[in-house]
């Protein structure tokens, strides 16, 4: 279960659900994908009062339901439950004797939790971001401010809504207690969300499971650097503010670079006043914008560039992207926060800047330019990412010993 997916949305934690579908599948399991048809509104009929509409994606079948009248945002970033869905869910869940529900995403289909419980279905739940714990999911109040807690809910009140929304973000956090306890297993990808998840949640029954590459299709760049080479970073992310694209591009205004250019890919997603605020920073010739990417660009991009920068001012888990330059044998840059100091040490096998520090980023920056061999020595020490049939393997392994619990003799 995926709160959107394919072919609409195509970010990282579809693409984690999709993946790890595809190996499964690969390996011999029926693997069926449940979703939230989120400003989909082709081709659905009527079922249990809500909609419904089944398609395949890359021989993976879908499921994807719907309100028949979609609330608001707010109304699924502060409900992790919603009843209206349930008797659907529960159809479709009793219906297809399932023997695991894992869950890649929980917003817009919470319920399917609760549902699953309810009928004795074992559950998987993987948090890729902090929405259990932050209805912004960033975990950045709208002052800008990092938050590691939202202390019961009450910090999200002080800082992110208001004394008439008191009572929802209670209840959305004594929900949320209630879901983790009815979960068998919660996974993440790095021990930082690990323990983000620890600090709110008591006990909560969290493993650390490392995102697999598709190495498939996946040719190293192997381009070697002299003095003198020039250099194409790429920022490969949607267009919002917390990704921190203004970061990269302030930054680069503040070096008088003779090597160095930029390349800037992904969509703003309506977010149109970010994406001007954008281009009128980026006032130097050097940069491109390069609008959105596809999965099966990849190759060609990163045959292209020679440094990635995930230059994010929230704290980031494990983005994909970023595990994807270093499968392509790219040295990425990165800011000190989340996850992203977990898998990238600072002139080792990439480099680290200060989060939202544009002279500590102008200096990481400089360095490359002033003598792009440093880069030959970071490409040596890149450790690639593990493999999608290693991260499948590790759910494959807890779904049987779920099963076994169940079903002794089976």
């Amino acid at each position: 279960m995926v709160h959107q997916f394919f072919p609409k949305w195509y970010t990282g934690t579809e693409r984690f659900a999709l993946n790890l579908a595809k190996q499964l599948q690969k390996m011999g399991h029926f693997v069926e994908v449940l979703t939230y048809g989120w400003k989909d509104n082709a081709d659905y009929t009527v079922q249990d009062s809500a909609l419904i509409k089944r398609y395949t994606y890359q021989n993976i079948p879908v499921i994807a339901i719907k309100h028949v009248k979609v609330p608001d945002d707010n109304f699924f970033l502060l409900n992790i439950l919603d009843e209206s869905l349930e008797p659907l869910l529960k159809s479709i869940l009793s219906k297809g004797r399932y023997d695991v529900v894992h869950v890649a995403h929980p917003l817009r289909l919470g319920t399917s939790i609760e549902t699953a419980y309810s009928l004795g279905i074992p559950i998987v739940l993987t948090l890729t971001d902090f929405w259990m714990i932050c209805p912004r999911a960033i975990a950045v109040t709208n002052q800008g401010q990092l938050c590691q807690s939202s202390e019961k809910g009450i910090k999200c009140i002080n800082k992110c809504f208001s004394e008439n929304d008191r009572q929802i973000i209670l209840k959305r956090v004594k929900t949320a207690n209630e879901v983790f306890q009815k979960v068998n297993i919660c996974s993440t990808s790095t021990f930082f969300l690990k323990n983000i998840l620890s600090l709110n949640y008591p006990d909560p029954k969290i493993k650390v499971i490392r995102f697999g590459k598709d190495y498939k299709n996946i040719q190293k760049n192997k381009r070697i650097y002299s003095k003198d080479s020039e250099i194409t970073l790429g920022f490969l992310s949607t267009l919002q503010p917390h990704k921190g694209a203004h970061i990269l591009l302030k930054a680069f205004n503040q070096i008088k670079t003779k090597k160095i250019k930029i390349k800037v890919f992904g969509h703003y997603f309506e977010n149109t006043e970010y994406y001007y605020q954008l281009l009128q920073i980026a006032n130097h010739k050097n940069v491109e914008f390069c609008n959105a990417y596809q999965y099966e660009d990849f190759q060609k991009i990163f045959d292209e560039l020679d440094v990635v920068i995930v230059p994010s001012i929230w704290w980031e888990n494990s983005p994909l992207v970023l595990l994807r330059s270093l499968a392509h044998n790219v040295p990425v840059i990165v800011s000190d926060l989340g996850g992203l100091t977990e898998i990238i040490k600072h002139e080792e096998n990439g480099f680290v800047f200060e989060a939202g520090n544009t002279e500590s980023l102008t200096a990481v920056l400089e360095k490359i330019d002033n003598d792009p061999r440093i880069l030959n020595t970071i490409k040596s020490q890149i450790q690639l990412p593990p493999r999608i049939e290693e991260e499948a393997f590790e759910y494959e392994t807890i779904y049987n010993e779920l099963i076994r619990k169940i079903y002794p003799n089976r």
